[in-house]
């Protein structure tokens, strides 16, 4: 039997450090999702356009989800492209999700 050593009463345990950048973002619960599969490339731009435009107006500050799809990943690029371009604007920090298969997106 192997002897283990108490720990001293008064040492605490550290607490986890606080999550900051895009750990924080993409660990955040979306306020909406907009899922793309199967929109072709202009029904998707609109979708997007229409999408955030609603909800930077009624959730500033929260983090919504845009789902692409990773099979070819055009909307993926696209999403990219549009989130670094015509509605940055409306975008306070973005980051791919976890398994590349859409975006996270914090609202201004």
């Amino acid at each position: 039997m192997s002897k283990r050593r108490k720990r001293p009463e008064n040492d605490a345990p550290t607490p986890p450090p606080e999550l900051t950048g895009v750990a924080k973002l993409l660990s955040e619960i979306p306020v909406a999702t907009l899922d793309l599969h199967g929109h072709a490339v202009d029904q998707a731009r609109s979708s997007v356009r229409d999408f955030l435009a609603t909800h930077s107006r009624t959730s500033a500050g929260s983090v919504v989800h845009i789902i692409t799809g990773k099979s070819t990943g055009v909307l993926l690029g696209i999403v990219r492209d549009m989130l670094n371009g015509e509605v940055a604007h409306q975008v306070d920090k973005s980051a791919g999700m976890m398994g590349g298969g859409g975006w996270v997106v914090r609202l201004k």
